[in-house]
């Protein structure tokens, strides 16, 4: 940033000519030259349970995600189900609809609310989808079409979220480390599962893939910051959460009439 180098003026020019000719930074700020912000100041006190929660909320939604529809003939199979053209269509137009809703729900709702809920209904799907006895083809294909739909709804979150629990300083490097997380749990998830049905049977492997949601669904309500209808700058003040800012001396945009 042009105002942490020295060059305010600058700085003012660029305000001005993306925000509006009447805005202006405040002059009484402390300026905050030549402060750095590194990889570690993402797990110091006041930035540590944002991190937590945006690896675990993101690992605990894609393990599962991946690692059943990657295997899903297998999984389909176990269930009574042969992979045909109509199971494929019927699960892969939900997937879609669940992405359109999930839209409008990422709008509408508030982050904390949707993310909660979603996990519940998650968590409580496919554990009931793990306990059905053989035979209940109606119901199995019921709640899995509902798992599917919100599991498809819930993944945009992920587009939105991690970018809201951290200062714009450090932004980058905590979007990329949760990131980062899901896509080793996902990878392992992947990888572990089909040895998982081979050794443990599928209902053991389902109940364990539900207490990942479970565990997502604790860590939600714990930990998740509300940062619906926020500025990025304001969603990720650690101050919603009870935490102090990163940074209290940026200085801040102020529009005058």
């Amino acid at each position: 940033m042009a105002c942490e180098n020295g060059r305010n003026e600058e700085a003012r020019e660029i305000v001005r000519k993306y925000i509006g000719p009447n805005a202006v930074m405040d002059e009484n700020a402390e300026n905050n030259a030549g402060e750095a912000y590194r990889f570690k100041d993402l797990f110091n006190k006041q930035l540590w349970k944002r991190t937590a929660f945006g690896g675990l909320f993101y690992v605990c939604q894609v393990v599962p995600y991946f690692a059943i529809y990657t295997f899903l003939p297998t999984i389909l199979d176990k269930m009574g189900f042969k992979e045909t053209f109509s199971i494929d269509m019927l699960l892969n137009l939900f997937l879609l609809v669940g992405s359109i809703a999930g839209l409008w729900c990422t709008e509408k709702l508030s982050r904390r609310g949707f993310t909660i809920y979603t996990f519940i209904i998650l968590t409580v799907s496919l554990f009931v989808l793990s306990l059905l006895p053989a035979g209940s083809h109606g119901i199995a294909i019921m709640v899995f079409v509902i798992f599917t739909f919100v599991m498809s709804a819930a993944s945009n979150l992920t587009l939105v979220y991690p970018a809201e629990l951290f200062p714009t300083e450090i932004r980058g490097t905590g979007v990329g480390v949760v990131t980062a997380i899901s896509r080793v749990g996902s990878a392992i998830g992947t990888f572990l599962l089909p040895m998982s049905v081979s050794a443990y049977g599928m209902t053991s492997s389902m109940i364990a893939m539900s207490i990942i949601l479970l565990i997502g669904t604790v860590v939600s309500i714990a930990w998740a910051p509300e940062t619906k209808s926020l500025s990025l700058n304001e969603a990720s003040d650690p101050h919603l959460d009870g935490l102090a800012p990163l940074n209290e001396n940026l200085p801040p945009v102020q529009a005058r009439n």
